[in-house]
C-alpha cells in the first residue's frame, strides 16, 4: 500500500517509517487489548511532518456492518484526540 505525507505529499519509504515509536504504539495496543487495528508511524525526510497510519483490520467472524461501525467510531475517536503537527489517516484494510 502506498503511503503519502499529508504536507508536502511526498510517497513515503522504509526509510521514513518509525520502528520505535511504532513498536510502542503496537505494545500499548496490546496491552489495551485493542484487536483489529494496527498503528504505523512514519516521519518524512523531506519536510519533517509525523504521520500515524491507522489500519483497520475486519477481525474474523466480523460482518461488513459490524467492521463499518467500528470504523466510523474510530475515526470520531481519532477526531476527537488530535494531537497538533501529527496528522492520524484512518484507513480501512
Amino acid at each position: 500500500m502506498h503511503r503519502f505525507c499529508a504536507a508536502c505529499k511526498r510517497e513515503f519509504t522504509p526509510e521514513d517509517f518509525v520502528k520505535e515509536q511504532s513498536r510502542g504504539m503496537e505494545s500499548e495496543r496490546r496491552e489495551l487489548g485493542l484487536e483489529g487495528v494496527r498503528f504505523l508511524y512514519y516521519k518524512c525526510r523531506e519536510c519533517n511532518h509525523d504521520e500515524i497510519f491507522v489500519d483497520v483490520l475486519q477481525r474474523e467472524g466480523e460482518s461488513s456492518k459490524d467492521f463499518e461501525t467500528r470504523r466510523a467510531a474510530l475515526e470520531a475517536a481519532i477526531k476527537q484526540c488530535a494531537t497538533p503537527g501529527v496528522d492520524v489517516v484512518l484507513t480501512a484494510r
